[in-house]
């Protein structure tokens, strides 16, 4: 899984880290920065990516805490599982 800021764009093929091998299973998933409304935020992005592209459902993870950056584990988790990642980040 990728993360791509859509203000910036895609990294270069060389600077890439490794992808995860596991084969997604679902669509989608939405990964809360533990912030007040990021929740709310994400299932409402969610229902509006159901309902115009037939994207989801979309299940929310979270961070432990607004102030620490998502594990590495729990961003494998997320490859593992899901094709496509929304992520709060300015709420």
């Amino acid at each position: 899984m990728r993360i791509v800021d859509p203000t910036y764009g895609l990294a270069p093929a060389d600077q890439e880290s490794a992808a995860v091998t596991a084969t997604p299973t679902d669509d989608l998933c939405g990964l809360s920065n533990s912030k007040p409304g990021a929740t709310v935020l994400l299932e409402t992005v969610g229902r509006r990516l159901f309902d115009d592209h037939g994207l989801g459902p979309m299940s929310v993870a979270s961070k432990p805490s607004a102030a620490a950056g998502a594990t590495p584990e729990l961003l494998d988790h997320l490859a593992a599982q899901y094709r496509l990642a929304v992520v709060a980040i300015g709420d």
